[in-house]
């Protein structure tokens, strides 16, 4: 089979299936079963596909009509301009959560700020700061195994050598005190009640604990901003993402473990999806 009849099949059999950018998906997985880029794919459509490149197209296509995410397929999600290795088991990264990083990199921090980035996933967040501050000291703290392998590899290939991964549960959380500037976080915090919110492919095939807390959602929230109250120095500041109708409870909680300039961040879609706070430590002054 030609390769330009491959991919008009193929974008049509994902636009049947409901896929929102079909061609280009067709696209995506014909170039992981040949190793041809994008531009290559087109370049080549009239050649004939090699009998074991149309099967593993073949393969590759069917676990996306399934409804397997393009991310898992490919091995790899684009995130703040680099590409970091996710696979089933580990969350992955969403175009929304650079706005964390964007907000802990404009807040008014040390030349050599020592950060910790709490369910830390993929490690997309802590592994970006590290990089985008080569100054900076990270550690990401990670409870999932699957996860944590993915933020160690992830370290590995980008090379984020001032950057540590460590085993260890929000709730229960093993750092020293007031030791750092700034604490990063994208907890679970979809709420049971909003399950019918969540994409249906993500329902089947991301992780459950890495998307839903208990109490309405917020009970890694809370868990995170109590860690935060305690590692972080006098003045330190804490980013983290929420859902979007929880800015207000996000708040709420900060302000009582005694964090103030506290403020919501909209996402591209307008959204309140992350907020920061700084922490005033009533035992520090």
């Amino acid at each position: 089979m030609r390769i330009d009849a491959w991919l008009a099949g193929a974008s049509g059999r994902l636009r049947e299936a409901g896929r929102d950018s079909p061609r280009l998906e067709a696209r995506i997985l014909l170039g992981l079963a040949t190793g041809l880029d994008a531009p290559g794919v087109l370049v080549h459509g009239a050649e004939n596909l090699a009998p074991a490149a149309e099967a593993k197209a073949e393969a590759l296509l069917a676990r996306r009509l399934q409804g397997e995410p393009m991310a898992y397929i490919a091995g790899f999600r684009e995130f703040y301009g680099r590409d970091f290795a996710v696979f089933p088991g580990v969350l992955i990264p969403r175009p929304e959560t650079e706005l964390v990083v964007e907000t802990a990199l404009e807040s008014d921090l040390p030349d050599q700020t020592r950060f910790a980035d709490l369910c830390a996933g993929s490690g997309c967040i802590g592994l970006t700061l590290a990089l985008e501050r080569p100054g900076w000291q990270g550690v990401l703290v990670e409870k999932e195994e699957d996860a944590l392998e993915a933020s160690r590899l992830n370290r590995g290939r980008l090379g984020a050598g001032n950057a540590e991964v460590l085993a260890g549960d929000v709730f229960a959380l093993d750092l020293p005190a007031r030791c750092f500037d700034l604490v990063t976080a994208n907890p679970p915090y979809v709420a049971e009640s909003e399950r019918a919110l969540v994409m249906p492919e993500v329902l089947a095939f991301e992780p459950f604990r890495a998307l839903f807390s208990a109490q309405e959602g917020l009970a890694h929230v809370k868990a995170v901003a109590r860690a935060a109250s305690r590692i972080l120095k006098d003045g330190g500041t804490l980013v983290l993402e929420h859902g979007f109708r929880q800015a207000v409870g996000v708040a709420e909680i900060l302000a009582d473990l005694g964090f103030s300039k506290i403020i919501a961040k909209k996402d591209l879609a307008g959204l309140d999806r992350v907020t920061r706070g700084v922490y005033k430590c009533p035992r520090c002054c």
